[in-house]
């Protein structure tokens, strides 16, 4: 293979949007930045402007050229799709303020120029499949342009990269709102236009052209290694695109599925791609530290079939992954309903986010029966560390080692799980005792804990799953309330001691709840005794309420718990 070849350059972004078109290849993934990243870059931009900074740094960019071809985008869309959202709000503003050679001139130089065969106008960049219509019908057009074509894109709904290309627009016309405000409206074109010679002159990238992509990754690794600075994600692509040689486009269409799966889960994309890969590298190879994860990977995928098969295997598993998010996905299409609620109760109650390698691991290994009794069991646990406590970096050790265990085969059956767990595991006189003394902050927490409790207390069979609540119909009242009334006569430091105990809290429906406030126990009281819920009833037998009487009802619950929570398959 021929050695690649590199040229290195160093221009203002601007410039670079003014000498060549430029191409995001359709495999890569699509505009990713959010509105938190969009408004970064330009507050970074504001101040550099009114330093009157001559040389702000904005990074390297990557690009691929074969031959006479149109430069592809390996590493930098982000940067550049955003300078060209904002240089068209700026050329729209010059609309506005009837400076229209201002506007035409950043117009044909910076977004859009005319292709002498076809005679069309084609955007300087272009982004990739799923938002290349989108971005020219929506976030190129001009006032200047006709309507109809903007009729057009509203007839496919949008994808989420679409919607976040939006965003930026809405954003970037926002700020410049912001920036314009103090100054008088006859100066605003010529505020706007330093800002234009400022990414043409001022905002430097270096550019790197690459004569092939393999030789792009490596470039872009060797500038990693010595401290440009980049996410993991990129990293990690980089790195897997450079060893798979002449598979790198199969790489690509691989490592752009996993994206997209990635793309439905909630939080920054980038942190939760980097997260997926780690969790999947768990499975195989046990506790691995965020810091740890691209090392090891370097160490062992050590070229084109190790690339292919790591990211192969990484594509087929992202669906279970992204199963733990929501028990309506397709992949518990073959499980039974008590497993879908186990799911549930961990995604939409407990929240928990260390035990989900040995959730991955279950749903990627275990058959549906013991699927089932496992993720049974991760319910029960996750209850009993968070009363407890997580003690330290264990529970990520653990869990993590149990993953392994799994994906590696040594480990197929949930009683085999539950007997690696048990030294790890409160037991039930530990979790009764933690119980009896719980503080609880979060009232999401409280109402699942009493709701289940409730649900042991009347004999169901699975009461440890409760169904998606309606806050506005079922409430949380603290019986001392967080701010008591003058009908309260307790010390300061009793009604302290007591108000967070979760025996301090009773389920009543939102019509009951109302008038109770922070209303004295007599008028609670009276409420309460004709509450549907068992364990706000337990409330209304007291004749007085305070810290005496909330430590006996919580030991009560406590032992309901124990019962609730079990770690046995009776």
């Amino acid at each position: 293979m021929t050695a690649a070849t590199f040229n290195f350059e160093s221009m203002g972004i601007g410039t670079l949007l003014r000498r060549t078109r430029l191409l995001v290849p359709s495999n890569q993934r699509p505009y990713a930045w959010d509105e938190q990243h969009v408004r970064t870059l330009l507050e970074d931009f504001n101040e550099a402007i009114q330093r009157d900074d001559e040389d702000y740094f904005l990074g390297t960019i990557v690009l691929v050229q074969k031959g006479k071809d149109v430069p592809t985008i390996a590493d930098g869309q982000q940067r550049l799709a955003t300078t060209s959202i904002l240089l068209a709000r700026i050329r729209d503003r010059q609309y506005s303020l009837g400076r229209h050679k201002r506007a035409d001139a950043i117009d044909s130089e910076y977004l859009r120029s005319v292709d002498m065969d076809s005679e069309e106008s084609v955007p300087r960049i272009q982004l990739n499949t799923e938002d290349h219509e989108f971005y020219v019908s929506d976030v190129l057009q001009s006032p200047k342009d006709q309507t109809e074509d903007r009729r057009k894109v509203l007839i496919v709904p949008p994808r989420p990269s679409n919607m976040r290309l939006k965003v930026a627009s809405i954003v970037t016309d926002q700020f410049l709102d912001e920036i314009l405000a103090p100054y008088r409206q006859e100066s605003h074109s010529d505020t706007l236009n330093r800002w234009v010679k400022f990414l043409r002159e001022s905002a430097t990238v270096v550019v790197v052209t690459a004569s092939d992509e393999v030789g792009a990754y490596r470039m872009f690794e060797t500038l990693n290694d010595r401290g440009v600075q980049a996410s993991q994600a990129d990293i990690l692509k980089n790195f897997i695109f450079s060893k798979a040689g002449s598979r790198t486009n199969e790489a690509q269409v691989l490592w752009h599925s996993i994206v997209a799966s990635i793309e439905s889960l909630p939080d920054d994309v980038d942190q939760r791609l980097v997260t997926f890969i780690r969790h999947f590298w768990i499975l195989t190879h046990g506790p691995t530290k965020e810091r740890e994860l691209a090392g090891q990977i370097k160490n062992e995928v050590s070229g084109e079939t190790r690339a292919l098969n790591f990211l192969d295997a990484a594509s087929a598993a992202v669906q279970d992954y992204c199963a733990l998010w929501s028990a309506q996905h397709p992949a518990w299409a073959r499980h039974r309903p008590a497993t879908r609620n186990s799911i549930d109760t961990i995604a939409q109650h407990l929240r928990v986010e260390q035990i989900r390698p040995l959730l991955f691991a279950i749903v990627r290994h275990f058959d549906a029966h013991e699927a089932e009794k496992a993720l049974r069991l991760c319910v029960s646990w996750s209850v009993r560390f968070l009363v407890y406590g997580g003690r330290g970096g264990l529970l990520d050790q653990q869990y993590s080692l149990r993953a392994q265990e799994i994906g590696t085969g040594r480990i197929t059956k949930a009683r085999e799980l539950r007997d690696a767990m048990e030294r790890y595991v409160p037991t039930d006189v530990e979790f009764e005792t933690a119980f009896s003394t719980a503080r609880v902050s979060r009232a999401r927490l409280a109402r699942y804990y009493l709701r289940a409790l409730e649900k042991t207390a009347k004999g169901d069979t699975q009461p440890e799953f409760v169904a998606n609540e309606d806050v506005s119909q079922i409430t949380l009242d603290h019986v001392l309330p967080l701010i008591p009334g003058d009908d309260w006569e307790l010390r300061e430091e009793e009604i302290e001691a007591g108000q967070k105990l979760l025996g301090n809290m009773v389920l009543l429906r939102a019509k009951d709840n109302r008038d109770l406030a922070n209303k004295g126990f007599r008028l609670k009281r009276e409420r309460y005794e004709t509450s549907g819920y068992y364990t706000t009833q337990m409330v209304a037998e007291e004749a007085t309420w305070g810290l005496r009487q909330i430590r006996d009802r919580q030991a009560k619950l406590a032992q309901l718990a124990v019962q609730t929570w079990k770690t046995s398959f009776d």
